[in-house]
């Protein structure tokens, strides 16, 4: 059996039991089109920095050498190497360090990813969408519009630092529980070994290195998906089954209104009978608001989780939600070895604040009406009509295309500037990265419930790209508009490009990129 069939069966053994034990793991690797798999996944993958390694490119990797690497895995004589630091110019025109790890290093990653992916895969969550092919951050945030709606309060989560420094000797024991495999978990061993070798020749403790590496994201899900059980099993502990069955309390109060409202119709107004009765009933339906219409509160909590970054949902009082809370970091801290941040880590009312999420700001309409409907199921629960809303971040924007450059701050807003740095380029080239910036502004917030607010970002973005071109060639932005259109279309004799000028913004039009990684 070819390893790709091995991989597709061992995918389907952890679909239909999630805790089934893998063994025989290290048996694959002995199969040729793995690492020719491996190969050309790698050597498909599109990055400006991998055509920075000119010696250890995967462009000029013989079959021959695959052959070789794969025995040196096989013998257990592989060892892997401390990653390469290379330097790169971004957009800010500010030096970095990247860490790349070799060639070789990418292929046995990749091997290792592909077995580890077919084991995992099918056992994460639904409400888990990062790193999942076909799944983005769209994805994600369509599953909040739909499923949080009815929240009354949302628990953020955050780690301490900006990427989740992952326990490497947790991780590898999370790992044993499913992997009955010692020489492939070995083989693992020393990833895992070299990670912690690379964190120590570090001036600081960081995971830069590990983060680069091919194989973090799925390890991350790996790592965080104890989370995920975790609190689906406390969900399932904590659900109560909605029931229409009402209060007594509730009832008594309501028939005892009713009764006083009938007597009130046989009594003249101006009577002293008839005000103290109305007293009567005021205090009847204060008393009412403070009781419970059912006999049972409805618990219900929802959960979603983006990589290291996740919120929960909760229908309940604030009380369940300071301890949950609680919990969630205790299982945090201990468990995972996570330390939570103080202020990320917080419990926020939708309808009185904003939660920032996957770089949109959500809240709940403070005025907006909840009404009572039934699903396919005839399950009831409460929905809000139209209440979530999904913001657009406007000072977070602005001051990150600031920083590169493309506008200047004043005392009151913000004014376009000329992005110095282009003016050498061709004048294709420079409305090319302009259009870029918009269009990944503009798709990445297609899901705004107010999407006019990018309007202020559209006119600052393409006054940049017309200044930068009348930098270039020394026109003022009249000339330059004059001799390319409102567009800034430019033609090189084989292709054009412009600026993909707008003037509508419907809220009408929004939608989510659902199923596109």
């Amino acid at each position: 059996m070819k390893a790709i069939d091995r991989l597709s069966v061992i995918r389907h053994k952890s679909k239909i039991n999630k805790d089934w034990k893998h063994k025989d793991l290290f048996r694959i690797l002995r199969k040729n089109d793995i690492w020719i798999a491996a190969y050309v996944n790698i050597s498909n993958t599109k990055s400006i920095v991998t055509s920075l390694i000119i010696n250890e490119s995967l462009q000029v990797i013989p079959i021959k050498r695959l052959v070789k690497l794969r025995d040196k895995v096989i013998n257990e004589s592989y060892h892997f190497k401390l990653v390469n630091e290379i330097e790169i110019l971004k957009s800010n025109e500010r030096n970095v360090t990247s860490e790349l790890p070799t060639a070789d290093d990418k292929i046995v990653q990749e091997v290792i990813r592909m077995i580890l992916e077919a084991i995992y895969e099918p056992c994460f969550l639904k409400q888990s969408f990062g790193f999942h092919q076909g799944l983005g951050t769209h994805d994600a945030l369509a599953y909040i519009e739909s499923n949080f709606c009815w929240v009354d309060q949302v628990i953020e989560g955050g780690t301490k630092s900006r990427y989740a420094n992952i326990d490497h000797p947790k991780l590898f024991t999370i790992l044993s529980k499913k992997i009955q495999d010692t020489r492939f978990m070995n083989l693992i061993h020393k990833l895992l070994k070299l990670e912690v070798l690379q964190q120590s020749l570090s001036l600081k403790f960081n995971c830069r290195g590990f983060q680069k590496s091919i194989i973090f994201p799925l390890f991350t899900n790996i790592y965080f998906n104890e989370l995920d059980k975790w609190i689906e099993n406390k969900v399932n502990v904590l659900y109560q089954s909605w029931t229409n069955q009402r209060n007594k309390k509730y009832t008594q109060l309501s028939y005892q209104i009713e009764k006083r409202a009938r007597q009130g119709e046989r009594l003249r107004k101006a009577s002293k009978a008839y005000k103290n009765l109305l007293e009567e009933l005021k205090a009847l339906k204060i008393q009412k608001t403070k009781v419970p219409i059912l006999a049972t509160q409805q618990i219900q909590i929802e959960y979603v989780r983006y990589a290291a970054s996740w919120m929960i949902g909760i229908k309940g009082d604030q009380i369940l939600a300071q301890e949950l809370k609680i919990e969630v970091n205790n299982f945090m801290m201990i468990r995972l070895s996570q330390t939570v941040h103080p202020k990320k880590t917080k419990i926020i009312n939708l309808r009185s604040g904003k939660l920032k999420f996957l770089g949109y700001e959500i809240y709940i309409l403070r005025n907006a009406k909840t009404s009572l409907y039934k699903t396919f199921n005839t399950h009831t629960t409460f929905k809000t009509n139209f209440g979530l809303r999904f913001d657009i971040p406007i000072c977070y924007i602005l001051k990150k295309i600031e920083e590169r450059g493309y506008i200047k701050k004043l005392v009151k807003g913000h004014r376009p500037i000329s992005k110095t740095s282009y003016t050498t380029l061709e004048d294709i080239v420079i409305v090319k990265h302009f259009a870029q910036v918009w269009r990944g502004l503009l798709n990445y917030y297609s899901g705004s419930t107010n999407p006019s607010k990018l309007q202020y970002i559209h006119y600052l973005l393409h006054a940049s790209c017309a200044m930068t071109l009348g930098h270039r060639h020394r026109l003022n932005m009249t000339k330059i508009f004059a001799k390319h259109g409102k567009t800034l279309k430019i033609s090189n004799g084989h292709i054009s490009l412009n600026f993909p000028y707008r003037k509508e913004w419907d809220r009408k039009k929004r939608k989510w990129f659902v199923g596109i990684n």
